[in-house]
């Protein structure tokens, strides 16, 4: 719900995409809107924009899923979306193995666990809650109705209300007068702590915001080449560089606190950057266990969210 003024009450049923989409573009002013009944055309003024969608009958809309006397447990709003936020965009998008398109959602008393994997990297983050002490639950949420979340819930109170469906094939997010229900997806998720690293040899420390930006900018050379960039760590420094035979080189080098063996190792740059973007520390913690072993990316000293990389077979200067 939104807040309106509302001279007579009507309901119709509109194109969910282009309606959301067009209001989007508008500008930052009084939207009206009126219905024409008898031919189910939704007028929108708003600004210098006349536009009319057609729509059709409310009744023609199937009435939605409600919860019912289900498993519920509370997290705070900003947690919840955070940890979306650091999960969903590794799940996969290939529809030819269901699960992986979807972020599992671990329910442990009142603790929730969200991970997501594509087979190329893996998210997972912890996130405490409130709930029933002896309440567990494993669910597939699909990536695409989480990522609605920040959307549909903006604006509300701090807690979210999770609901899980008796026959554990629905769940429901609600807060203040928004909510958002998806159906889970079916299926035995693949036991994604075994690629985990369980020890390193080297682990490095580096301003995100400097990371970010040189990663950005040398992954700009390799493009045609994989989208791979080559990191190698060595006492006080770490060193990014990509080559494309048909573009050229870049290189360069930051300053970082390295503590281990000097390592050289390769990494698709889009998966670092997606990690880099939602990791909400100053500094990224680096963790390496030789050039064939995945990476960990994860906040300095905090054990609530981690990132696995698979390394990207190159050869190494």
């Amino acid at each position: 719900m939104v807040p309106a003024e509302v001279a007579s009450e009507g309901s119709t049923t509109a194109p969910a995409r282009l309606l959301t989409d067009f209001v989007s573009t508008l500008p930052d002013d009084d939207l009206e809107m009126t219905l024409d009944a008898a031919s189910q055309s939704l007028s929108l003024r708003c600004a210098r924009f006349d536009t009319h969608i057609k729509c059709i009958e409310a009744e023609e809309f199937p009435p939605g899923p409600r919860p019912d006397e289900g498993d519920r447990l509370e997290v705070a709003l900003e947690d919840l979306v955070s940890a979306v936020e650091q999960t969903q965009m590794a799940a996969s998008t290939d529809e030819a193995r269901p699960v992986l398109t979807g972020v599992l959602v671990q329910v442990q008393g009142g603790s929730l666990t969200l991970a997501a994997t594509d087979g190329h990297r893996l998210a997972v983050r912890k996130l405490a809650g409130a709930g029933p002490t002896d309440l567990e639950a494993s669910l597939i949420v699909p990536a695409r109705a989480l990522a609605e979340l920040s959307r549909v819930l903006k604006g509300e109170p701090g807690k979210v209300e999770v609901i899980i469906s008796k026959a554990r094939n629905q769940v429901f997010f609600r807060a203040g007068s928004s909510e958002l229900t998806s159906r889970l997806i079916d299926g035995k998720y693949p036991n994604y702590a075994q690629v985990i690293p369980s020890k390193s040899s080297t682990t490095v420390r580096v301003a995100t915001s400097e990371l970010t930006q040189t990663v950005r900018a040398v992954s700009l050379f390799a493009r045609d080449s994989a989208n791979v960039i080559r990191v190698k760590a060595q006492a006080g420094a770490l060193t990014l560089s990509a080559t494309t035979n048909e573009v050229g080189d870049s290189k360069a080098e930051m300053a970082a606190d390295v503590d281990g063996s000097d390592i050289q190792i390769a990494f698709n740059a889009r998966y670092v950057l997606d990690a880099l973007g939602v990791i909400g520390e100053d500094e990224v913690e680096l963790l390496f266990d030789g050039p064939l072993s995945p990476g960990l990316m994860r906040p300095p000293g905090k054990e609530h969210y981690l990132y696995v990389i698979m390394p990207v077979r190159v050869a190494m200067s």
